[in-house]
């Protein structure tokens, strides 16, 4: 009886991790979280960051920072987009106590490199490259 019940808290737990959304289906951040990186100029590249859609952490929000500049605050299932100026840049995240996590990215000036962040249901964090 206890594996039944130690087989169904695993399953309901990882039923709470977090899900992928393309970034063209997540919402928006509200610009009152969108800090920096926000005017496109000539010859600049774009990152866009998108989080998982989820329960898992869903009660705040991750802190995103472009080389150290804290750039924007993204709820579950939000995408933001920032202009850069090309060359390599340092992009973190963090949220919940999860600690920061980064990613060294090069990027060629009117190109566009996506970041999503995914929580799973111990509360880890992550931020890796994807095509969505």
């Amino acid at each position: 009886m206890k594996l039944i019940f130690g087989a169904l808290a695993v399953a309901l737990l990882a039923g709470c991790a977090t899900s992928p959304v393309p970034s063209e289906k997540a919402d928006p951040v509200p610009s009152s979280r969108l800090f920096a990186y926000q005017k496109p100029a000539s010859g600049d590249a774009v990152l866009v960051v998108t989080r998982d859609s989820g329960f898992v952490g869903g009660g705040c929000n991750t802190s995103v920072r472009i080389d150290g500049r804290k750039a924007a605050e993204i709820g579950s299932g939000e995408t933001a987009k920032f202009y850069v100026a090309a060359g390599e840049h340092i992009v973190g995240a963090s949220s919940c106590g999860s600690g920061l996590k980064e990613r060294e990215t090069s990027i060629k000036a009117g190109s566009t490199k996506k970041f999503r962040i995914s929580i799973d249901s111990s509360m880890s964090m992550d931020l890796s490259p994807t095509m969505q």
